[in-house]
């Protein structure tokens, strides 16, 4: 009877060390300071940036991808700071979605990755990354934080959560 139970707990580790969960963590960027154009976050912003570091502490993130934008890195920097990472930063462009889960899937399998965007990319780096109807962001949203777990051979898993201030 050990020896069964003890080549099922063999068999059930080998099966889940080939089938490594990846984790992608996706946020908007915080609130920014102005309506146009490449601006720092708002107050209200610098706060959510720095209570997604409170909240991500302790997630076991490998990596961080921001947009070029001021407004993203510096929503990733409280985290960046507090890991002691080094965010990826990746220019949006027509591309931007699908090659970000490429690499997200190439480079990051059976890691934790964080991607801080922006309204439209988060939905669209969700779509490239298997999630089927993902939903949108308002412009007046900024508490949005989506979890997917892939693992590979089956349907990508989405959770959608909130924090910091309620922003709706």
């Amino acid at each position: 009877m050990k020896r069964i139970a003890l080549l099922l707990l063999l068999a059930t580790s080998l099966f889940a060390a080939s089938r490594p969960v990846t984790t992608v963590i996706l946020v908007r960027h915080a609130e920014k300071a102005g309506p146009e154009g490449d601006v720092p976050l708002s107050d209200a912003g610098v706060a959510r940036a720095i209570e997604l570091a409170r909240v991500l502490s302790g997630a076991g993130v490998d990596v961080i991808y921001s947009t070029q934008w001021k407004r993203s890195v510096d929503t990733a920097a409280p985290l960046a700071e507090t890991l002691g990472l080094t965010p990826v930063i990746t220019p949006t462009g027509k591309t931007y979605a699908q090659d970000l889960a490429k690499r997200i899937l190439a480079g990051n399998r059976g890691q934790t990755v964080v991607v801080v965007g922006h309204s439209n990319t988060t939905m669209e780096v969700l779509r490239a990354l298997g999630v089927a109807d993902p939903g949108t962001i308002a412009d007046s949203q900024y508490d949005d934080l989506f979890v997917c777990t892939i693992v590979k051979g089956a349907a990508p898993r989405l959770v959608a959560l909130r924090y910091g201030a309620v922003a709706r």
